[in-house]
Order: C-alpha cells, then structure tokens, then sequence
C-alpha cells in the first residue's frame, strides 16, 4: 500500500466543532474566562494532589532504602 491508498477518518466535524469552541471563548469577557481557568483549576485540583501524594510516598520509600538519590518518575518529567 503506498501513502495515498491510505483512508483516512473524515474529522471535518470535530474541527468544525473545535473551530465553534475556539470562537465561543474569544467572545467571553476577561472576566469569564478568569472564572473558566479557576473552575479547570478546580477540577484539576484532585488529581494534584494524588500526584503529589505518590511523589511524597516515593520519595518516603527511597530514603527508607538508603537511597537518598531519588529517581525522576514520569510525573516529573513533565
């Protein structure tokens, strides 16, 4: 199969809606859109928090080994 054999799924409505998404947020005030980062925060919140649990209790179980050198987990890569 060459490269132009290849079908490919028609996204032509995801973009469309994503493009509609884009517009709405454009025409928020500053305000709005303070208020729309604040509630992601929110819901992002949680799973902070886990992350920062598993990187304490990491960090907890290294030292107990005797090594004081912790590793870089995925979570911190980022």
């Amino acid at each position: 199969m060459t490269r132009d054999d290849k079908n490919y799924p028609d996204i032509s409505d995801i973009l469309q809606r994503k493009a509609e998404g884009r517009r709405e947020i454009a025409r928020r005030t500053f305000g709005e859109k303070i208020a729309m980062m604040e509630a992601l925060r929110e819901r992002v919140a949680p799973f902070k928090r886990a992350r920062e649990q598993r990187r304490a209790a990491r960090l907890a179980a290294q030292t107990v080994a005797g090594n004081d050198t912790p590793k870089k987990s995925d979570d911190e890569r980022s």
